[in-house]
């Protein structure tokens, strides 16, 4: 192939954005299927990408490449995350993604942040390359019917900032954490003969648990009693997992390595 002039644009239009993440993405491992709408609600309003902090290459006005990249002040400072890293078929080994990383290692803020899929070991190299060490996995499952005892009550929102997350010996993954992305969630309180804990959903999906690791097969049947819920547990927290598989919960066969690197501010 012959080199190509690539040209790249910080906060350019959300249209190119969309279409370079799908032909980006067009012979993933993970198939996406959606419209600009889907794409904008998903990666912007509830991963909280900011279109600000993104970037998009181009060849000839095309757009080939993308970078999605948002930010967050937590407890240990700032995140700054890439959400999102893609290039078009027939436009790779031109050093694009490579580049698309450099200028957001440029822009962000504190630790950087991301997650690859277990087995894309192209992304994976680059991320190591690039000085991104592993620091957990990112387990899913599907829980299956369960029956509890236990009392649930829904609880003020409020709450999950005033007690649940300032006590919490764990942290969420980014896509998880009801402070750094745009989710209606709903906090639900546990107890059952003075033991007591407390389930965070979106929907059908089990955004968090709190409670101790003692508690995490009781936690879990009361998750699931209801209706059957999407779960999402890090390497860190063994106790959780392995509740899951003594409950029958079904892990989905992909998982996820976290991977970060210190930045100098």
């Amino acid at each position: 192939m012959l080199k190509q002039e690539v040209s790249y644009q910080q906060n350019p239009p959300v249209a190119d954005l969309y279409r370079a993440f799908m032909d980006g993405f067009s012979d993933y491992m993970i198939r996406f299927d959606m419209d600009e709408a889907a794409f904008e609600a998903i990666f912007f309003v509830r991963d909280q990408n900011q279109p600000s902090r993104s970037i998009v290459a181009y060849v000839d006005g095309r757009p080939v490449g993308v970078m999605l990249s948002g930010i967050a002040h937590l407890d240990a400072g700032w995140v700054t995350r890439c959400g999102g890293l893609a290039v078009a078929p027939g436009y790779r080994r031109l050093g694009i993604a490579r580049e698309l990383m450099r200028r957001f290692d440029e822009q962000a803020e504190g630790m950087r942040l991301l997650e690859v899929i277990q087995g894309n070991e192209q992304a994976y190299d680059l991320y190591a390359r690039l000085g991104y060490d592993v620091v957990r996995e990112i387990v899913y499952y599907q829980s299956v019917p369960t029956e509890t005892a236990a009392t649930l009550d829904v609880v003020p929102i409020t709450e999950l900032f005033e007690r649940e997350y300032p006590k919490a010996v764990h942290h969420p993954i980014w896509q998880r954490d009801v402070r750094t992305t745009q989710q209606q969630a709903t906090l639900v309180r546990v107890t059952e003969e003075g033991r007591e804990g407390s389930l965070l959903f979106r929907d059908n999906v089990l955004l968090d648990v709190f409670g101790r690791d003692e508690d995490s097969v009781w936690l879990l049947r009361a998750a699931g009693c209801k209706h059957p819920v999407h779960l999402t547990f890090t390497s860190d927290r063994p106790a959780f997992i392995e509740a899951a598989e003594a409950l029958g919960f079904e892990k989905d066969t992909v998982a996820q390595f976290e991977m970060v690197r210190k930045g100098e501010t």
